[in-house]
């Protein structure tokens, strides 16, 4: 693992490799051929450079909590254009209403909008309502984000499971162990390949060909048993992994039928790993309340924008308006909220935009590429274990006192 201080060093080393580990699907993906097979310095390439993905797709929580947090903007809510658009149309709201009753010399306008104690005290009640639902909100889909990490484990500890079971219960078939393998990464591959499918590009299954995933026979049987649904042909793919391990159980290769009856649960977890994240993909939030709670947090941003525009003419003492001149550390503070607030409320609205779908490929979504890794290089340990055993264990003949 390469250390933080060194990273920059590395990286820089290392960018002609990561040009390569692009296909034509847009994913981060490793040179292959049409059956996943690479040549040793070709997969030792690649996974330095997929540790690399690994390391940058990760962050320093010591750093989040120094004053460096302000030199952060990759993979933050600041890259949002809907977030600095939404922010220039208060700001020209503010500014116009501001102007108009600095430069018309408005009289009596306290007399209209109130005191500034009172317009602080109905926003800090608006305010205090929309947070709540706010938060309501936010929680509820970060626990859909967790829910769909939690099915993504799943597939991965599937895959490690069963190539486990597999190797070292059932057959050391390199063929064998490397389709298991390889069925398990495709069907997480097709997740990741939906949700970033734009029209015009090509399908999943096609994507997944392209980056070494599939053969086109196996591409063209995905097609025939559903030719359209992506979570369909993922879980498709454990169906073939448990008539594999059903053909095996028949030839006798298995331990009996509860070694059987385990393989098919761990297959079994894989596929409702896949359910599981169509199920939070495909249920929103109750579209009366995400509409309700939008409403209210823009008409909440368009009254504090007017209303601390007012305020600031008031505390800018234009002709009569104000009693005691231009108080420059008033209106400052007064046009600080007016921007804060309503920034920091779209900020919240546009994460959770984000978060409902962590497959799509944004700087903060789920990498692929870690994933894929993590099962990649796992099966690779599994294989080679059965060979790489220590000596204790080679020379065991059941006498547990000899160990």
């Amino acid at each position: 693992m390469v250390k933080n201080s060194d990273l920059p060093e590395f990286k820089e080393q290392m960018s002609s490799r990561r040009e390569l580990t692009t296909s034509r699907s847009g994913l981060a993906t490793f040179r292959s051929g049409p059956y996943g097979t690479m040549s040793d310095r070709e997969r030792q390439d690649t996974e330095v450079e997929r540790e690399i993905v690994g390391i940058e797709s990760s962050y320093d929580v010591s750093q989040l909590i120094t004053f460096n947090v302000f030199g952060f903007f990759r993979g933050t809510v600041l890259q949002s254009k809907v977030l600095w658009q939404e922010t220039l149309i208060l700001a020209f709201i503010y500014w116009v209403v501001f102007m108009f009753g600095y430069l018309s010399r408005l009289k009596g306008i306290s007399d209209i909008s109130g005191k500034e104690d009172t317009i602080r005290a109905f926003i800090s009640m608006f305010s205090t309502l929309i947070g709540l639902l706010l938060s309501f909100f936010t929680a509820l889909n970060l626990g859909s984000w967790w829910q769909m990490r939690i099915s993504v484990q799943h597939i991965i500890e599937s895959s490690k499971r069963l190539s486990m079971m597999v190797g070292h219960g059932v057959s050391q078939d390199p063929v064998l162990l490397e389709k298991i393998n390889r069925y398990s990464r495709t069907s997480l591959f097709l997740i990741f390949a939906g949700s970033q499918m734009k029209e015009g590009e090509d399908r999943p299954v096609q994507k997944a060909f392209a980056a070494g995933l599939l053969t086109q026979e196996e591409v063209d049987k995905l097609d025939k048993a559903n030719a359209h649904m992506v979570f369909v042909q993922a879980e498709t793919l454990y169906i073939w992994q448990a008539n594999w391990v059903t053909r095996m159980h028949e030839q006798g290769l298995t331990k009996g039928n509860t070694h059987y009856a385990a393989l098919m649960e761990a297959i079994e977890e894989g596929r409702c790993g896949v359910a599981d994240v169509q199920a939070v993909l495909e249920t929103q939030i109750p579209f009366g309340y995400v509409h309700l709670l939008c409403i209210m947090v823009k008409l909440h941003n368009l009254i504090v924008t007017i209303l601390m525009a007012i305020a600031s003419v008031m505390l800018a003492g234009s002709h009569g308006i104000g009693e005691e001149g231009f108080q420059t550390l008033g209106v400052v503070r007064t046009a600080f909220r007016a921007f804060f607030m309503p920034f920091l409320y779209n900020a919240i609205l546009i994460i959770n935009s984000e978060v409902t779908d962590p497959f799509s490929g944004d700087d903060g979504d789920f990498d692929w590429n870690n994933y894929d890794m993590n099962l990649m290089m796992s099966a690779k340990a599994y294989r080679t274990s059965a060979s790489n055993l220590p000596k204790v264990i080679k020379e065991w003949d059941g006498n547990i006192e000899k160990v």
